[in-house]
């Protein structure tokens, strides 16, 4: 599956990856919206953050508005 989304991606179509898997996300995504509790707690440039601290956001262990600006997207 990972396979086909390198190949399609930007190419065919946009792509939406929904994944817990954040290696994956990592790997592939141009930006990650992190969700919580049925709400968008931010949009992350994964090239500018941490899993460490996307997983923060994502638990609420760090809050968006804590963030640089360059790790929002």
């Amino acid at each position: 599956m990972l396979d086909l989304i390198r190949k399609v991606r930007g190419v065919l179509w946009p792509v939406i990856l929904i994944s817990h898997k954040l290696p994956h996300v990592f790997e592939l995504a141009d930006r990650i919206h992190v969700h919580r509790q049925g709400k968008r707690a931010a949009v992350l440039n994964p090239k500018n953050i941490s899993m460490a601290d996307t997983i923060a956001v994502m638990t609420g262990a760090l809050p968006p508005e804590q963030l640089s600006a360059d790790v929002l997207a």
